[in-house]
């Protein structure tokens, strides 16, 4: 019924317990396939250890999170995929609502679960207001609708059927999310649990396959526009609007992030602002950390963007 890709690279303080929660599901009908991307760790090891028939192990040369994926997704037998971090966590029924919903509404395309993100001090919770199938996922993006990888469960005909919807190889921030748009430029309509069914860990250690630490790395979030080209073209011009608008707001948000963490400000994210707010956030970014915190903390208020 289920394939579980996890990828995996060097993640030996977490990979026993995000495999525990999918062994522990009260829905048993899966597979799991890990895809060892050349840790240098234990990992492998500990994923050895651990004796269960359901469980596969893919051994390959680093190659980052986007060759694991694809090659979990190639190599998966069952006909859903469900994804899954190696710092991550399900809850036990997870895989019984996704398999529910998709009995009881046959679900033909792909599902999105709830979740919760889970910081070294505080959780969030992500739970969007809707339930049942999204009359359109780009509405509901622009409302507040979060994705995230391990909370995505996708039928493995949509990657047969356009190799486009493969994982970006070569592209470490962002992978994720530029497959997510292009499933919702082929179906607007996914169906939506609203029920938490996955925790989210924030790891800021950096050993991932693609480090949700990007200080250091390329910034590829900011081509996503350039990535989805082919698709934004296929679908309505008003869902271009509206994609292209969700995904331009993103880019202000990690901007104005990175401004209020860093001191540097790239003359580039004038490509992603208005001239007022580009030479604002340009001079301002000396200012010391607190004051930019304390404005990044209230700037919904003020309105700024």
């Amino acid at each position: 019924m289920f394939s579980v890709v996890i990828p995996l690279y060097n993640k030996n303080l977490s990979i026993q317990n995000t495999i525990q929660s999918v062994l522990d599901q009260s829905f048993e009908d899966f597979e799991i396939l890990v895809v060892n991307d050349g840790s240098t760790d234990n990992s492998l090891e500990i994923v050895k250890a651990i004796k269960d028939y359901r469980i596969k192990i893919i051994d390959k040369q680093n190659g980052g999170v986007s060759s694991a994926r694809n090659i979990g997704i190639k190599e998966a037998k069952y006909e859903w995929i469900a994804f899954l971090d190696a710092d991550d966590l399900w809850k036990k029924n997870k895989l019984e609502l996704v398999n529910s919903a998709i009995v009881n509404y046959h679900c033909k395309t792909w599902i999105i679960t709830s979740f919760k993100t889970i910081f070294s001090k505080r959780t969030i919770d992500n739970t969007y207001k809707k339930s049942d199938f999204l009359n359109n996922i780009f509405d509901d993006l622009l409302n507040d609708l979060k994705i995230q990888t391990s909370a995505v469960i996708v039928n493995k005909q949509l990657f047969l059927h356009d190799e486009r919807l493969y994982f970006r190889e070569g592209v470490n921030n962002s992978e994720d999310r530029e497959v997510w748009y292009k499933l919702a430029c082929l179906d607007s309509s996914p169906f939506y649990l609203n029920v938490v069914l996955s925790d989210y860990i924030i790891d800021q250690s950096g050993n991932s396959l693609t480090s949700k630490n990007i200080t250091n790395s390329k910034m590829h979030f900011f081509t996503m526009q350039e990535r989805l080209v082919d698709f934004l073209n296929e679908i309505t011009d008003e869902d271009s609007r509206k994609l292209t608008k969700y995904i331009n707001n993103l880019n202000k948000k990690m901007i104005l992030h990175r401004w209020a963490t860093e001191k540097v400000f790239p003359e580039f994210y004038k490509n992603h602002l208005s001239n007022l707010e580009y030479k604002f956030f340009r001079t301002s970014v000396f200012l010391p950390l607190i004051l930019k915190k304390y404005f990044l903390k209230f700037y919904s208020i003020i309105k700024f963007l």
